[in-house]
This record gives structure tokens, C-alpha cells and sequence, in this order.
């Protein structure tokens, strides 16, 4: 301890470190607002990637689909090695063991010992044999198979498309509510703490009056009750604000230890559109109805693809080879070209069957199609009806906040100069802390309410 007192040195180091983490600790401290809530989550959010790689590889299949329009051509080689190489034996004055044009094949002579000297073993082929080939093929007329696959292609990538919008749009709608689920939690904890100050003066005043002899110690206790109680709301509305805050890192994927805030208000355009027009415009804008639609088309596709497969189909083929071994002065040398039909005769019903899948698969698609009209159609009425609801809440909410910290002042007043009691008092501040919960909830609800209308109908409202 006398050597720590006698260095200040070490207090001046322990208090530039001090300084540091302080300093890099505000430094990790973020304040978002619902834009750059909206950015972060369209770069982090781990939904949103796999959609885009959902669409990536949506784009894969048009260059495959592509593919099979376009010649194609393939080169091989190969080295072979004999070890053995096939023999065979000739007569001098014949030909490999065939007769002569005028002799008869009774009077070919026969081996024998006698005459093996006559005989003449040749060898067939080489050791090294080296081959290589390119070939050269072209599909001509196969019914607009390959067309077809590639209009098919095209037509579920531009549905890829919609569903990452789609994505984005519910994506942005998570955000929102992540966003003003913190915005009202952090109010929640402001209003919790506003109470318990109020409480503490009653409390304070109930203490006084009791001293002076004015008032009994019921006073006394209900306000110390009361205080407890409200204490116990503040740590329950910071809890909650906690936990909003961890969801809404969650989302944006950030994470759970970063120090972060949110700034941001629940002022919102109002919104006068009809329910008629609004459907109308989430039939023209929702990208889930346009993917379904384009989903649809290219099962139309697949199908006319499943039907031409048990038709023949006519190509073009080109080949040019060439061959080597040690035995040769020059190299072989091989070209050919010419068409080639193939001609489906039986396949196990192997067509038939695909072309009664792809009919089921088209029937699905369609009543996907019916089933996302009617759902869309049914989330703009839900959530239409909801923001009217909120609008009417915010409508009947605008005045009791004022109307309650009038009552708040004068019963304040009232219970100072003894005019009222306890629980009289204790009921104008509950009713103060309920209008302005009631408020940031009527508020809350119709931003949010807005976002969900936005979302059902597929764009912004102006």
C-alpha cells in the first residue's frame, strides 16, 4: 500500500486506461434510426442472402438451359499399350493360310514339320497405339424441347426475382416492428420512471403531513406500497425493453453484446384510400401474385417439354479422328460427318409418366395461384381493418394525456392542502401513467398497422 501511495505514476496510467476503454466503449455504441435499420438487415440478414442465392442459381439454370440449343463438342484422347500382340501364321506361296485364286481348298498343302519353312508369322497391331477424337454435335428439330426448357428457364428465374422482393418486403416489415417494439419499450421505461418520481413526492408529501399531524400513517404506507409497486414496474419495462432490443439485434444480425440504441418517432402519413383501390393495387404490386404467375407459365413449359420426349428428334453430328502407332510412317486420319434421328419406340412408359407429373405439377401451381390471391387479398382486408381500428384509438388517445397531467396537477394540489385522500390521489396518477401507455400503444399500433398495409398492398403509401 506505501508503495502504491508514493508512485502516482501507476494512478495516472490506471487512469489513462481508465480513459480508453471508456473512450472505446462509446465507440461501440451505435444509434440507429429505421433507415439505416432497413440497410443493415438487407446486408446481415442470413433470409435475405439465401434468397439472392436462391436466385443465383435460378440464373445457372437459364446458361443450362441455354446450353442444350448450342452445339456442343467434345475432344478425347487415349494411349494404349500392348503387351502381347495378336499373331498369325502364312504360307510363303499363299496367302494367310487362304488358297491360291486356282488351287481348290482340297489341296492346300498341310503343315508339317517338312514344310515349316515355308511358313511366315506376322504380328497385328502395335504397342503404342495413340487415338484421338472431336466430335462435333447439333440438335435440329426436337419440337421445341430445348426452346421450351429455356423459356421455362427465364420464366422461373423472373419469379426468383419476385420472391427475393417479396423476401425484402417481409423483411422490411420485421424490421419495423423489431424497431418500434424497442422505440415503445424504451417509452415504457420513461413513463415507469416518470410514475416512480411522482410516487417519491407523493411519499414525500404523505411523510410531511403525517409529521404535521394531518394524516394518518395509512398514507404513509399506501404511498410506500404504491412506490414499490411502480419500482416494480420499472424493472419489468426495462426487461422487456431488453429483450426487444436482443430480438431486433437478432433480426439485423448484429450481435446480442453490442451497445446499440434506436431514435426514431411514430409520427406517420396518414392514409385515406379505400379498401377497393387497395386491393386492386396489391393485385397488381404483390410480387408473391406475379411469382405465381410466372410460376405457372413455366409449368405451361414443362409440360410441352414432357410431351415432346416421346417424339423423335433429328440432329447433326460431325466427327474427326486420328490414330498413331510406331509401326506407321504417317498418321491416320479420319473425318466424317452426317445426321443422326433417334426414334423413341418404347421407354417403359417412362414419357407418359413424366408427362403426367408435369400435368400435376402444373395443376399445383394454379391452385398455388388461386390460394396466394386469396390470401393476399385477405391480408389487405386484415390488416386495413386494423389500421382503422388504430386510427380510431390515436383519434380518442390525442387528448387524455393532456386531460390526465391537468388532474395529476390539480389533485396534487388537492392533497397538499389535505382536500383529498390517498387513494384519490393514487387513482389520478394511475390514470395518468395508463393514458400515456394508451397513447404510446395507440401510436405504436398505427405505425406498425401502416407498415403491415404497405406490406399487403406491395409498396410504399405516399
Amino acid at each position: 500500500m506505501n508503495f502504491l501511495r508514493f508512485h502516482p505514476s501507476y494512478w495516472i496510467g490506471t487512469f489513462l486506461l481508465l480513459l480508453l476503454a471508456i473512450s472505446v466503449h462509446a465507440e461501440d455504441h451505435r444509434t440507429l434510426n429505421l433507415e439505416d435499420s432497413v440497410e443493415i438487415a438487407k446486408q446481415n440478414n442470413l433470409g435475405l442472402q439465401a434468397a439472392e442465392q436462391k436466385l443465383k442459381a435460378a440464373k445457372s439454370q437459364i446458361s443450362f438451359a441455354r446450353a442444350s440449343m448450342l452445339p456442343r463438342l467434345d475432344a478425347n484422347g487415349n494411349y494404349t499399350y500392348f503387351r502381347n500382340i495378336q499373331k498369325s501364321v502364312i504360307q510363303a506361296d499363299g496367302g494367310f493360310g487362304f488358297p491360291m485364286p486356282d488351287d481348290e481348298m482340297d489341296d492346300m498343302p498341310t503343315p508339317s514339320m517338312d514344310n515349316e519353312a515355308e511358313l511366315i508369322e506376322l504380328e497385328f497391331g502395335a504397342h503404342h497405339n495413340v487415338q484421338g477424337t472431336v466430335r462435333l454435335a447439333q440438335p435440329i428439330f426436337a419440337w421445341g424441347r430445348y426452346y421450351y426448357g429455356y423459356q421455362a428457364a427465364k420464366l422461373q428465374y423472373e419469379a426468383a426475382e419476385k420472391d427475393l422482393n417479396a423476401s425484402y418486403n417481409k423483411l422490411r416489415l420485421d424490421v419495423y416492428e423489431a424497431f418500434y417494439r424497442v422505440l415503445i419499450a424504451q417509452e415504457f421505461v420513461k413513463v415507469a420512471e416518470q410514475s416512480v418520481e411522482l410516487v417519491k413526492k407523493q411519499l414525500k408529501i404523505a411523510e410531511s403531513s403525517f409529521k404535521a399531524g394531518v394524516s394518518t400513517n395509512f398514507d404513509v404506507l399506501r404511498a410506500k406500497v404504491q412506490l414499490a409497486n411502480a419500482e416494480s414496474q420499472t424493472i419489468r419495462a426495462k426487461n422487456n425493453f431488453i429483450t426487444a432490443q436482443n430480438a431486433y439485434k437478432t433480426l439485423l444480425n448484429i450481435p446480442l453484446t453490442e451497445q446499440i440504441s434506436v431514435k426514431g418517432t411514430f409520427a406517420t402519413p396518414q392514409v385515406d384510400l379505400k379498401l377497393d383501390a387497395l386491393i386492386k393495387l396489391a393485385r397488381e404490386n404483390r410480387p408473391e401474385i406475379t411469382s405465381s404467375q410466372l410460376n405457372e407459365q413455366a409449368g405451361q413449359k414443362r409440360l410441352k417439354v414432357a410431351k415432346t420426349r416421346s417424339l423423335p428428334d433429328l440432329s447433326f453430328f460431325s466427327n474427326y479422328q486420328i490414330s498413331h502407332n510406331e509401326r506407321l510412317t504417317e498418321m491416320n486420319r479420319i473425318w466424317s460427318l452426317g445426321l443422326q434421328i433417334n426414334i423413341p419406340i418404347f421407354d417403359g412408359f417412362a414419357a407418359r409418366a413424366g408427362v403426367q407429373q408435369s400435368e400435376s405439377v402444373l395443376k399445383q401451381l394454379q391452385l398455388g395461384r388461386e390460394q396466394t390471391m386469396t390470401t393476399v387479398e385477405f391480408e389487405v382486408r386484415t390488416a386495413y381493418l386494423v389500421l382503422l381500428e388504430a386510427t380510431a384509438l390515436l383519434d380518442v388517445q390525442k387528448e387524455t394525456v393532456t386531460q390526465a397531467e391537468e388532474s395529476v396537477r390539480i389533485a396534487n394540489l388537492q392533497f397538499e392542502n389535505g382536500m383529498i385522500t390517498t387513494v384519490e390521489f393514487t387513482d389520478t396518477q394511475l390514470a395518468l401513467t395508463q393514458a400515456k401507455v394508451n397513447r404510446l400503444q395507440a401510436q405504436h399500433d398505427y405505425v406498425v398497422g401502416v407498415a403491415k398495409l404497405e406490406k399487403a398492398i406491395g409498396q410504399k403509401i405516399e
